[in-house]
């Protein structure tokens, strides 16, 4: 038996994010403790009403414990502290395995299996906040089980769900239904093609409130929703589209995503939709891939041994429309963003932002989000 002890009721969570404590009482019985720390700076002018920003936020700080029981079961327990919020659960799941089986069974909580960008963890993703979409359409945890099998060049998930721990539904909660497919037409050391769909189906319960649609202006300290069709939908309907390429230090990808809402008691219904694409480059570097989703980048020479680290280029354009009927708003973001990766497990990005609305709160708003970021 092996184990670091940290000794102290004192200790703060910067200190223990240092220590990454692995404790092996078996060659099949592990215990893994990780976590990240995001710490973002934004400065910004949102217009109509004038609004200027000028804000420091922890993003995200995760700690989680993880690892094997046998050759069977996997787990995971994760909690969140973010600026001005409660310490919350995230993932908190079993994942069996029969054996001789490509078939995995995952009960607890954590999220629906939908969209490129919503399943990339926030450590790997393209720009410093996923797609207008997935933030509007709500993609969460839930508590739920679900299937997958996975091949050489495919995935294939599809679950049923309630709702988060964190929510207080009453006695009716709601559920949902959600499945995701990848497939890899090419997969060479040199190129990688993703294509991939992804489906929900969710129903509010009688206790819980009426479903709305919303999004920020890409920051996340923005004090309100650009666009905010209000609450009014009893269950909504999604389908998503993806596809992605990786092609040495290159990556392109793009999602097309639709949404149906149904309107409760006497509000009409709405189809609502968004995309996004994006384009990019390392240098000294590569995008990874594993999984049906984006993954650690690849750095050739590391801070500290022999070499500079990595540095990223993007530049992406998103789309949100929640136009129909009675309801109204619109949001387009152009961001464009650079990446320095000392090693691959830090990361000093900034993004520029210029997003425009209509019928929203605003019409305008622009500005730099930069972002510090290091996992274990």
């Amino acid at each position: 038996m092996s184990y670091k002890l940290i000794k102290g009721a004192g200790v703060s969570f910067a200190t223990m994010a240092m220590v990454l404590c692995e404790t092996s009482w078996a060659a099949d019985k592990t215990i893994k403790v990780g976590g990240r720390v995001q710490v973002d700076y934004t400065t910004a002018d949102i217009d109509t009403p004038d609004t200027n920003i000028n804000d420091t936020e922890i993003r995200r700080a995760r700690l989680n414990v993880s690892g094997k029981y046998g050759s069977n079961i996997k787990y995971k327990f994760e909690i969140n502290k973010a600026s001005g919020k409660s310490v919350k659960v995230e993932d908190a799941y079993i994942q069996f395995v029969p054996s001789n089986s490509k078939v995995k069974v995952k009960l607890g909580q954590f999220k629906t299996h939908n969209s490129l960008d919503e399943q990339t963890s926030s450590r790997f993703i393209s720009t410093l906040e996923r797609s207008a979409f997935t933030d509007a359409f709500a993609f969460d945890r839930r508590v739920g089980a679900s299937v997958g099998t996975s091949g050489d060049n495919f995935t294939f998930d599809a679950g049923v769900f309630t709702t988060n721990l964190e929510n207080d539904g009453g006695a009716d909660e709601g559920h949902a239904i959600s499945a995701r497919g990848t497939f890899n037409p090419i997969k060479t050391d040199q190129t990688l093609v993703h294509l991939g769909t992804s489906w929900r189906y969710r129903k509010k319960g009688e206790t819980e409130s009426d479903i709305r649609y919303r999004q920020r202006p890409f920051t996340h300290v923005a004090p309100n929703r650009i666009v905010d069709t209000g609450r009014f939908a009893g269950k909504d309907n999604f389908i998503g589209a993806e596809a992605a390429i990786i092609h040495n230090n290159l990556w392109a990808s793009g999602e097309y995503a639709v949404l149906n809402a149904k309107g409760n008691n006497l509000n009409e219904n709405a189809d609502f939709s968004g995309f996004y694409g994006e384009i990019g480059m390392f240098f000294g570097g590569k995008k990874t891939y594993k999984g049906g989703k984006f993954n650690r980048p690849k750095i050739a020479n590391s801070l500290g041994e022999g070499g500079m680290g990595a540095v990223s280029l993007v530049a992406r354009y998103d789309s949100l429309d929640l136009e129909d009927g009675p309801y109204s708003g619109e949001l387009r973001t152009l961001a464009i963003g650079a990446d320095w990766w000392p090693t691959k497990y830090t990361r000093l990005g900034v993004n520029y932002f210029d997003a425009d609305a209509d019928n929203g709160t605003a019409e305008n708003a622009s500005g730099l989000v930069a972002r510090l970021q290091f996992d274990f």
